[in-house]
């Protein structure tokens, strides 16, 4: 039997369903796409996932039955399960770099507090017409705060939905907490349906993981049929082999290992898969000692032989940021009337999601005219990186102790990368080794 909640959420789909079928304009508009999604959706090689995937939920679930966390009773907690947390994890199986990787995101997401919560908050939903009018304003207010993300100036609108909806969580929060009070559950069935919850995502990490090793495998057959040497039968045991069944290294098996496709045999392969390994472990030594350098030099000042500043603490990011800054303002030139922007800052620089604090430290500047434009940080070592231009595409790169006060082209220690040779903080690989 269905919760309120569960049937307020059955309402709303049903509802968009048949507004998407009663009126004309969204039928014209939603059928076409509709139909490709769920051809694409219901393809013969994605049954077959499907199929796979209900008969491991299906296997784990008998096996909970038998230490008693299952019972016919959460027969729709693992119909809800299987299609909402087992089913996404499966595909999301394949984006992961390591096993390592995989398990801790998969126990990190199954056992937070937040599942917890939620769990405890399916225990007293709100009567149905409450319910229903919940998550639509929930559902408007996610959207909304989703939508007003994507421009700088209305971020206080974002910050607003934010507000509400934590107080929704909040609201959701007392009134479980007091129905509860009022009338206390089966806690032994409470308990039953909250360790299943934890039981059939964890359970099936060896699934996971081997769907995952297996896509991924798939994708590298695949690269090679792309290029004409598809793999033998010999050479897939000497790859699989190669690999030792490790996503971590499955995974690091990029465009630049082609040559294994060429190998002559099997033991040519394992002699191949022998140079990719001993290829990822120089690059793991690298990486290694490029981070134990940034640890070691951070607080150190001033500059080595080669013009480089010994702390490079954030080099990468702010020389990643500061070209894509370069790539927004040629792509926006146009936009912007042929003129340059200096107020797309924060949004361009997106430091969030780069692991940078919200006080980012990027400016740019424009000319009077608007046709000359730089932008700089100052690093966490103190060390100044700029980037400039002055007509469309052209590319100005500057490094010093001291914010630049010259425009590009003007000197003062801008350098046209198109022309000279870079300043070395610029030339200077501070990216990943691996």
């Amino acid at each position: 039997m269905l919760t309120s909640r569960e049937a307020a959420s059955a309402i709303i789909v049903a509802g968009l369903i048949l507004v998407v079928i009663v009126v004309p304009k969204f039928r014209r508009h939603m059928a076409p796409s509709t139909r490709a999604v769920l051809k694409a959706a219901f393809a013969p090689r994605l049954v077959w996932v499907y199929v796979i995937v209900v008969a491991a939920s299906a296997v784990s679930t008998w096996i909970a039955g038998r230490i008693g966390l299952w019972d016919v009773t959460l027969l729709k907690d693992a119909v809800l399960l299987t299609a909402a947390v087992t089913l996404p994890m499966t595909f999301r199986a394949m984006s992961f770099k390591s096993g390592s990787e995989l398990a801790h995101k998969l126990v990190r997401d199954t056992l937070t507090l937040a599942a917890v919560i939620t769990v405890y908050l399916d225990a007293a939903p709100l009567p149905l017409v409450w319910e229903t009018l919940y998550q639509v304003v929930a559902a408007f207010l996610v959207m909304f705060a989703a939508f007003a993300a994507t421009r700088p100036e209305w971020v206080p609108v974002k910050r607003f939905c934010e507000a509400v909806l934590l107080l929704m969580g909040a609201f959701l929060l007392i009134w479980t907490t007091l129905s509860l009070m009022q009338t206390p559950p089966d806690w032994s069935k409470f308990f039953q349906s909250l360790f299943f919850n934890f039981w059939l995502p964890i359970s099936l990490l060896p699934f996971f993981y081997v769907f995952g090793f297996y896509a991924v495998t798939d994708k590298v057959r695949a690269r090679f049929r792309a290029i004409g040497k598809p793999f033998t039968a010999q050479l897939m045991l000497a790859f699989l082999i190669g690999t030792r069944l490790r996503l971590s290294l499955l995974t690091q098996f990029g465009p630049r290992y082609n040559s294994v496709a060429g190998a002559s045999g099997f033991r040519d392969g394992l002699r191949r898969m022998r140079e990719f390994r001993s290829d990822i472990a120089r690059r793991d030594v690298e990486e290694a000692a490029r981070l134990r350098s940034l640890s070691s030099n951070a607080g150190a000042s001033g500059v080595n032989g080669d013009g480089l500043h010994i702390d490079r603490r954030e080099f990468d990011v702010t020389k990643k940021r500061l070209d894509w800054i370069w790539t927004c303002q040629n792509g926006q030139y146009d936009r912007q009337g042929g003129r340059y922007w200096d107020h797309l800052t924060d949004w361009i620089v997106d430091a969030d999601k780069h692991g940078l604090p919200a006080d980012h430290g990027f400016v740019v500047q424009v000319a009077d005219d608007a046709q000359v434009w730089r932008a700089w940080r100052r690093t966490p070592s103190g060390a100044v990186l700029a980037v400039g231009g002055r007509e469309p595409s052209s590319r100005y790169y500057f490094q010093g102790d001291d914010v630049p006060t010259a425009w590009p082209g003007v000197g003062n220690g801008w350098i046209d990368a198109a022309r000279s040779s870079w300043p070395p903080d610029w030339n200077h690989n501070d990216g990943t080794r691996l």
